[in-house]
């Protein structure tokens, strides 16, 4: 599925995460696979962990919390999203 501004993220209920000097660290609990995030994905997950947001949501707050650019933000966060959609650690839907 593509993503656009009204996509809606969801966190996986089933990954666990645990902060970790300078990120977080995932556990997929269905698979029992690690995922390492920095510290930009680490918010980008805090974003959407325990509730759902649009990519338009997330992409607001980035811009409020980060000196980049929104295209940047935009084109690094769907790149981000899609990694995480792609492993089943993350829902997408309209």
């Amino acid at each position: 599925m593509a993503l656009v501004n009204s996509s809606i993220i969801t966190a996986s209920g089933d990954v666990v995460g645990t902060e970790l000097a300078g990120g977080l660290a995932l556990l997929d609990l269905r698979t029992g696979s690690y995922f390492n995030l920095n510290q930009t994905g680490a918010y980008v997950w805090s974003q959407i962990e325990g509730s759902a947001k649009t990519l338009g949501d997330i992409l607001t707050a980035m811009t409020g919390a980060y000196d980049a650019s929104p295209e940047v933000l935009e084109r690094d966060l769907q790149t981000l999203l899609t990694q995480l959609s792609e492993q089943g650690l993350i829902a997408v839907s309209a």
